[in-house]
């Protein structure tokens, strides 16, 4: 009976490398890269994400920025002949001007039905948090690499922060740093968006539901690469008036997507 377990044993774990293995290559095969707009679109209120504290520096809410942008991202992804999908844990926006942009770029609506409640991940049920079901949608999507795309607020007041960076999975090290890096290369400083010499950081998150740390944390689950663009501050003046022209906006969305490009070719 001794040995019958340990055959037994041996068995399971032989059975989970090779899942693990497959989990992998499937990841490592895959050409698809999700974009999830960071937090949702109230009918009422707007956008429900960070915002610039009033308009003396430009007037930006992250979720309704990203619905204006996502896309310039998604097309640089899909110059390169990559897939890319667009999701958003909300429904369509009821604001006509963003409605058309979302329809335009193909994106998927999660339709959470409360928003901001706490949710289980479906592929790995002890994982919960806020904006999971944007999770969900984006692994069954079968992903190379998964992108929040966000913005950061600290205050409710305009101060200078200068410790942007890229949030990250266990499995998107690489990808958060090669984000990072055309951020730090091209954007920051002589790239028009001041930010007193600093790189763009790279941090690992795992701390659970903190931060959308469990939206990471499913990902990585299944071995897939995620990251939170949290290279900006919209509490942050220099930051803010940068972001607020058209132009710049639409190179901060490329360089994202020429990161995860950057990314995907060095695979």
């Amino acid at each position: 009976m001794k040995h019958f377990f340990i055959l037994m044993l041996i068995a399971l774990c032989c059975l989970t490398g090779c899942t693990q293995q497959m989990m992998q290559a499937q990841v490592r095969d895959s050409r698809i890269v999700v974009l999830d707009i960071g937090h949702y679109y109230h009918p009422v209120r707007g956008g429900q994400g960070a915002r610039t504290p009033d308009n003396r520096y430009g007037k930006i809410e992250e979720c309704e920025y990203w619905y204006r942008y996502a896309g310039h991202t998604a097309r640089i992804i899909e110059q390169a002949g990559y897939q890319c999908r667009i999701c958003c844990r909300g429904s369509l926006p009821t604001d006509k001007e963003l409605a058309a942009i979302a329809i335009r770029e193909g994106v998927h609506h999660v339709n959470t039905p409360e928003p901001n409640a706490i949710y289980r991940c479906r592929q790995h049920p002890h994982r919960m948090a806020v904006g999971m079901l944007s999770t969900n949608y984006a692994l069954d999507q079968k992903p190379a690499a998964v992108v929040y795309l966000h913005h950061n607020s600290m205050t409710a007041r305009w101060m200078v922060y200068n410790k942007g960076a890229i949030y990250c999975n266990e499995a998107g090290g690489d990808l958060a740093l090669a984000v990072a890096k055309v951020i730090t290369d091209t954007i920051y400083d002589d790239g028009g968006m001041p930010n007193h010499g600093l790189p763009c950081g790279v941090i690992l998150r795992n701390d659970g539901r903190k931060g959308g740390g469990d939206w990471l944390n499913a990902c990585n689950d299944s071995y897939v690469p995620a990251i939170i663009t949290e290279a900006t501050f919209l509490s942050n003046p220099e930051h803010a008036r940068f972001l607020g022209k058209e132009k710049n906006a639409i190179r901060y969305a490329e360089a994202i997507g020429h990161g995860v490009v950057n990314y995907l070719k060095a695979r």
